[in-house]
């Protein structure tokens, strides 16, 4: 239901949002990325949600990082958009490009959409991927895969990793908190959404480590941020 209430809101700006996309593909990335937060940031309020952003002195100065989430819910995408301090563009799955009106915005946002089935696409997806962050570009990737729908997260998929670990760029752990609950959870009614940012890790402390190992590590970060709530 609340999904449904949102789209009804959103239907009287979907020309408008749908317009700009078209009329911004041609701007600086920054650009795009700031039309599509401002944006977000509009729907977010439209669910009646407050968004608290913490840790943000924990975001390196230098562009050129890889932003490692958990993933929740439907709401994420746009929560993080809003949160964020710095340009971003993200990892996501191709069915995402069938979405109407939003597809624009994936294009404009340069998203990089595989196919998670393909193997061929996966090995694409982490060459793209780590070309984008070596040429300096501020990446954001769910490594569970799919959404968790609460505070428990599913295990990390080592090997959307790889991508920073070819490009030895910073891994910045990030904790969404109650995500979830905007529109996925019918009980709840005025949510404080949080995104953490925690301290980065750089190359030089991943480097001895086993991907595996480093999964395992980034998701400890968050969970444990996840479970003083």
């Amino acid at each position: 239901m609340k999904k449904v209430w949102l789209w009804i809101k959103m239907s009287l700006y979907l020309p408008a949002v749908y317009i700009s996309a078209l009329q911004s593909r041609k701007q600086p990335f920054k650009v795009r990325f700031e039309l599509a937060k401002a944006w977000s940031v509009m729907i977010i309020k439209m669910t009646k949600s407050k968004l608290m952003v913490e840790g943000v002195n924990n975001i390196p100065l230098k562009d050129g990082m890889l932003f490692v989430v958990n993933h929740q819910g439907s709401l994420d995408g746009f929560v993080l958009l809003a949160a964020s301090p710095v340009p971003i563009s993200a990892v996501g799955k191709i069915e995402s490009n069938k979405i109407p009106f939003m597809n624009v915005w994936y294009n404009n946002l340069d998203v990089i959409l595989f196919d998670r089935s393909s193997v061929k696409d996966s090995v694409a997806m982490v060459q793209k991927l780590t070309q984008r962050l070596e040429r300096g570009h501020n990446m954001v990737i769910f490594p569970e895969g799919t959404r968790s729908y609460g505070n428990v997260m599913g295990e990390f998929k080592a090997g959307a990793l790889k991508g920073a670990i070819n490009a030895k760029v910073p891994i910045v752990p990030v904790a969404l908190i109650d995500s979830f609950k905007a529109l996925d959870d019918p009980k709840a009614k005025r949510v404080t959404i949080k995104v953490r940012y925690l301290q980065p890790i750089h190359h030089e402390e991943y480097q001895p480590m086993t991907i595996q190992q480093l999964a395992d590590e980034v998701r400890s970060r968050i969970q444990t941020q996840l479970e003083k709530e």
